[in-house]
C-alpha cells in the first residue's frame, strides 16, 4: 500500500512538472500599441511583469494601430490579451464600431488600468485657439483603427467639423514630425498623460495644448458617449504648459479572449495590483500611479473574463 503511494505521489509530481513545463513554454502574444503612444510602453511592462513569473515563456508584443485594432484581434484569437478602450469595447459588443458592424461576443474585461486622455496639439505660435479653428485644415488623429482615430471622428462629427478638416491616419510619433514641420496643424492623441511622443517634442519646440472639454460640454458629445468624462491635464504635464487644461477621458481596459487560460489572466491580475507591480509599472510609465484595485472596475460594460471575476471577488470588489 505504501509503495503504491509513493509510486502515486511519483506519478503526480511527473504530470505537476510536465504542467509546468508546458505552460512555461508557451507563447503568449500581448496586443500593443502604435510607436510612440503608452498602450505601446505599458503593454512592453506588462510583458517584463510576466517574464519574471514565466521566465522560459515566450512573450511578445504585437504593435498595433491601437484599441480597435486590439479589440479584434483579441476577438480573433490573434493575441491573448490587450489594452483597448472601455468605450471601443462596448461599441464593439454592441456591433456599432465603424467598419466593424458585427458584435464583438469574445471579448472578456480583466481590469481598469488607467484613463486616457483626448490631447489636441498645436504649435505654440499657432493662430488655432480651439477646436473650431481647425476648419480647413489638416489634422493628425492617430493610426488607422486606433481609439484616438475613433474619438476624434465622435468628437469632430458631433461639432459639425468632422467634413470641415481634412483627417491623416498617422502614429504618434510621425504626428508629432509633422506638426514639427508644419506638414499638419494639430495632432489629436487619446493617450494616458504624459504622452511620451509629446514630451519628446515639447522638450524641443514649443507646443500648446488645445482645451476640448468647452465644446465637450455645450454640445451632446458626454452624453451621446456617456463612458467619456470629464478630466483636467495638470500644468507641468509637459515642458512649458503653464496652465491646466480641460480635456475628456476614456478608461483604459486590460481585455481577453473567452479561451485565454484562466490561470494565465490571475497570474496577470495578481502581478499587475501587487505592491511591486503597481511600483514597477510606475517606473515603466506614470499612467502606472493610476492602477489602483479600488478603481480596477471603473467603466467596464462588457462582461468579465471568469477568472477576472474570481480575483475581484476575492478582493470584495464584486459580490
Amino acid at each position: 500500500m505504501q509503495r503504491a503511494l509513493i509510486a502515486l505521489g511519483l506519478f503526480l509530481l511527473v504530470i505537476l512538472v510536465w504542467l509546468t513545463a508546458t505552460r512555461s513554454a508557451e507563447k503568449i502574444r500581448l496586443g500593443g500599441g502604435p510607436e510612440g503612444g503608452t498602450f505601446l510602453v505599458y503593454s512592453n511592462g506588462l510583458a517584463g511583469l510576466l517574464h519574471k513569473e514565466l521566465p522560459d515563456a515566450r512573450i511578445t508584443v504585437s504593435s498595433s494601430g491601437g484599441s480597435v485594432t486590439n479589440l479584434i484581434d483579441v476577438e480573433q484569437g490573434k493575441v491573448a490579451m490587450a489594452l483597448a478602450y472601455a468605450g471601443d469595447a462596448y461599441l464593439g459588443s454592441q456591433g456599432k464600431l465603424k467598419n466593424h458592424p458585427v458584435p464583438m461576443t469574445r471579448i472578456r474585461a480583466l481590469a481598469r488600468l488607467y484613463g486616457s486622455t483626448a490631447q489636441l496639439v498645436v504649435m505654440a505660435d499657432s493662430v488655432i485657439k480651439n477646436p473650431e479653428n481647425l476648419a480647413g485644415r489638416r489634422v493628425a488623429i492617430g493610426s488607422p483603427g486606433s481609439g484616438a482615430s475613433h474619438s476624434a471622428e465622435r468628437y469632430f462629427r458631433i461639432l459639425g467639423l468632422w467634413e470641415e478638416i481634412t483627417p491623416l491616419y498617422l502614429g504618434y510619433n510621425q504626428a508629432m514630425e509633422e506638426l514639427v514641420g508644419r506638414r499638419v496643424q494639430a495632432v489629436w492623441q487619446l493617450v494616458g498623460a504624459p504622452s511620451a511622443s509629446i514630451v519628446h517634442t515639447s522638450r524641443n519646440y514649443p507646443i500648446r495644448l488645445i482645451d476640448l472639454s468647452e465644446l465637450a460640454e455645450q454640445s451632446e458629445f458626454l452624453l451621446k458617449y456617456p463612458f467619456y468624462t470629464s478630466v483636467r491635464i495638470p500644468a507641468g504635464t509637459y515642458k512649458g504648459q503653464t496652465h491646466p487644461v480641460d480635456s475628456f477621458q476614456d478608461n483604459t481596459l486590460l481585455v481577453a479572449n473567452t479561451e485565454t487560460d484562466p490561470e494565465l489572466i490571475k497570474i496577470t491580475l495578481h502581478l499587475l495590483f501587487s505592491p511591486a507591480g503597481m511600483q514597477q509599472m510606475t517606473e515603466i510609465h506614470p499612467t502606472g500611479k493610476e492602477l489602483d484595485p479600488k478603481k480596477g472596475l471603473m467603466g467596464i460594460q462588457i462582461p468579465m473574463h471568469p477568472a477576472a471575476e474570481e480575483f475581484w471577488r476575492e478582493l470584495g470588489m464584486v459580490k
